[in-house]
């Protein structure tokens, strides 16, 4: 499905400029980076979930070959001493007690990193064990030892959502009209409890950060960071600087999905001032796997009351997540969007996150949708199958649409999940009879976006190029998206511009790198910045050829007389007419400043085609369509790409991926033997179905598509499985052995 608009650049399939050398391994990364004079810093992690810290014993550490000095918190400043903090960005080393497995007791600094690593393992620390709260159920209990002393924050949750438990850290509740009374004169109800293990984000890059101190106390921070206007705020927060007394360099992000926020830097800074050298501290991979941002681990209740005609009257919803020792789970995105994908008149929604002893949860790719599409979805499937309808026919029925009522509230901006769906019904995936064993699933998918002010510039140089600045990072690709946004606008070739990410002394102001927002948001500013571009260069095309602006034309690198093509003036002509002493001509510079008014919801429809086998429990996709509504496809190639990597990632959620701690809160697979990945021989080809709806306030119609893909794949894969065996699974991920395990249950209730 695709709109009548045509355009010469946007809608092209353009290869990202950073392919090559990502692809070659010739990328400069953090990690890469080596500044004359630097020492390296290695963490020592705690190994207990909950201690008392009784000792820290440095001496054999400390005359270890090239190691400068190995620093506990006595060695930090004052306000770098808690073990209470109120955020991740403002903890630095542990103090008294360890709260979770990974988290930092101590730093070696030395001259190599061969050589931190070796002494970190001399630094022998004495603790007195304590109890963990390890899981939601022992969280979430009245009478459970507090993971933090209560906050008067937590105390009024408790009270304003009976959430009245000492380790509710944050609760939210929707409600709308009489759920109790849906739910006793429905026809058919279906209520069931899902659970979902916490995920790691699975970036190749692990944690690094590198900072500087120059002479004057003025820091600058290397880091892999999705926002670096965020990083630099928390720097000066915490550090107590002027943020002008800080440079953020935004450095290549070897994958981030969420993951690469603020963590490192706080204390690599503390370091780089009290040595007053260049620091750099990188995670290995198994500390990144025990001390960084995981996906929390949650456990949904979900159940739906639909009437005799099969409309959906209530739903309820009881939400808990796991948000480890620091506040940053979903809760509140998943209270709102679990009730806000179909037409629901009554509902009850209450979604809390609680503290246990693991290390503090994060984003991850549509956070927290994953796992709540897979609890929603099952459900709607199973009410379908109890009505006798066709799980298509049954979404067609009860789907939201432009301008319903979400669950917060507010109402669903421009959106159309019934196209989605009926394009879903003419797929040949769909279509086509099963083989035995053989099923399909359906789920929908997508979140409600993000909006964002942004700036952006745009210059012409002395060759005719132009030089794009933004603040965003760059980190699917949305530059190469940018490049082709500014030269829709101005009417040249893309080759004719380059997008840099500045540094935070210089960028245009944009926030964080995620919620699908970048090129709705930042794509706005570059499109004002490439018209007003080209408003001045033609003001002096002009002012040259004696003509009208309205009777000029920009053909290649020439501004022209329409209809007299000899007589033109080059856009390095036109640089160097404004550059001239003497000047009366302002050079070009291009300026974009822009705030969107509305977000612009990325929907979607996933049909999975599965195969099982009986024998071993084992699921092997053998089709796939992923059906998005993505506006407008600036480049075509880029979107089918984000689908293909969150479809990939939303398949590792539904079949392997799981990050097990055992009651000790020691974490059971915290490696690449342990914790299964997905592999390109595991999926099957998928087929992406681009949908173009235009938003209203996005670039050429543009909405963000890098987060929606991974919604619906573990939910779309489990009604598959249902479809081909009849069993349902509530718990994700759906292993071999739980699937064969179903099985043999099935067959012993028949028999």
């Amino acid at each position: 499905m695709e709109s009548d608009e045509r355009f010469d650049i946007v809608g092209r399939r353009l290869r990202r400029p950073d392919s090559g050398p990502r692809l070659t391994g010739d990328e400069r990364y953090t990690d890469d980076l080596a500044l004359p004079g630097m020492y390296v810093a290695c963490l020592v992690l705690s190994p207990y979930a909950h201690a008392v810290i009784r000792g820290i014993d440095i001496e054999e550490a400390t005359k270890a070959p090239g190691v400068i000095a190995v620093v506990t918190s006595q060695d930090l400043p004052e306000f770098a001493r808690d073990d209470e903090p109120s955020e991740r960005s403002r903890f630095f080393l542990a103090t008294e007690r360890v709260s979770y497995v990974g988290e930092p007791v101590a730093v070696v600094v030395a001259r190599s990193a061969a050589e931190a690593e070796l002494a970190a393992e001399l630094v022998a620390i004495e603790y007195d064990p304590l109890p963990p709260i390890s899981g939601i159920e022992m969280a979430r209990q009245p009478l459970a030892m507090p993971v933090r002393p209560r906050t008067r924050a937590q105390l009024a949750v408790s009270d304003a959502t009976k959430r009245d438990a000492p380790n509710v850290n944050g609760a939210i509740r929707h409600q709308r009209g009489d759920v109790e009374r849906a739910f006793r004169e429905a026809t058919i109800c279906v209520e069931h409890t899902f659970d979902s293990y916490a995920v790691y984000q699975s970036y190749l890059e692990p944690r690094s950060v590198l900072a500087s101190a120059e002479p004057n106390g003025r820091l600058t921070i290397y880091t892999p960071t999705q926002g670096q206007f965020m990083v630099r705020s928390a720097l000066a927060r915490v550090l107590g600087l002027p943020e002008t007394e800080i440079r953020i360099e935004p450095m290549t992000v070897g994958g981030g999905f969420g993951g690469k926020m603020v963590l490192l830097e706080p204390l690599a800074a503390i370091l780089a001032l009290r040595f007053k050298r260049p620091v750099k501290l990188t995670l290995t991979r198994q500390q990144d796997f025990l001390s960084t941002t995981p996906a929390p681990e949650s456990r949904l209740t979900v159940g739906l009351a639909a009437d005799a005609d099969g409309l959906l009257t209530g739903l309820r919803a009881d939400l808990w997540f796991d948000t480890g020792y620091f506040s940053n789970s979903p809760y509140q995105l998943v209270a709102q969007m679990i009730g806000s994908y179909y037409r629901i008149p009554n509902l009850d929604i209450r979604s809390a996150e609680v503290l246990t002893n693991r290390t503090g949860t994060g984003a991850y790719r549509a956070p927290g949708l994953t796992p709540m599409m897979f609890a929603l979805e099952t459900v709607v499937d199973e009410l379908a199958q109890s009505f006798n309808f066709s799980p298509l026919e049954f979404r067609l029925r009860n789907v939201a649409s432009e301008g319903d009522l979400m669950a917060d509230g507010t109402r669903w901006p421009s959106m159309d999940l019934k196209a989605l769906l009926q394009e879903a019904s003419h797929s040949p995936l769909w279509r086509t009879p099963r083989a035995p064993d053989e099923g399909i699933g359906i789920a929908l998918g997508g979140l409600r976006g993000g909006a964002e002010s942004a700036s952006a510039s745009m210059r012409l140089n002395a060759d005719g190029t132009f030089s794009v600045m933004v603040g965003s990072v760059d980190l699917t690709g949305t530059n190469t998206g940018l490049t082709q946004i500014a030269a829709e606008g101005f009417g040249i070739a893309p080759e004719q511009i380059r997008v840099t990410t500045a540094s935070s002394d210089s960028a245009p102001q944009f926030g964080l790198t995620g919620g699908s927002k970048v090129l709705y948001s930042v794509g706005n500013a570059v499109l004002e910045a490439a018209r007003d571009a080209r408003a001045q260069a033609m003001a002096v095309a002009a002012d040259r050829l004696e003509a009208a602006v309205d009777d000029l034309d920009v053909v290649g690198n020439q501004i022209q007389v329409h209809g007299a093509p000899d007589r033109f003036v080059t856009l390095a002509q036109v640089h160097a007419l404004t550059i001239a002493q003497g000047s009366h001509l302002a050079p070009i510079f291009g300026r974009g400043n822009v705030a969107n008014p509305q977000k612009a919801p990325a929907m979607s429809v996933h049909l999975a085609r599965v195969k099982v086998d009986r024998e071993t429990g084992e699921v092997r996709l053998t089709g796939y369509d992923a059906i998005h509504d993505v506006g407008r496809a600036i480049n075509p190639a880029e979107v089918e790409a984000q689908i293909h990597g969150g479809v990939a990632q939303g398949f590792g959620w539904g079949l392997r991926e799981a990050l097990i701690y055992d009651d000790h809160g020691q974490l059971l697979t915290g490696s690449f033997m342990d914790y299964a990945i997905p592999k390109a021989a595991d999926l099957p080809t998928i087929n992406t179905n681009l949908v173009e709806n235009p938003a209203p306030f996005g670039p050429f119609g543009a909405k963000g598509v890098g987060e929606a893909p991974v919604v619906a794949p573990a939910a779309a894969i489990a009604n598959a499985i249902t479809d081909a065996t009849g069993i349902r699974l509530r718990q994700l991920p759906i292993t071999p052995e739980r699937v064969w395990r179903a099985l043999i249950g099935a067959q012993d209730d028949r028999a």
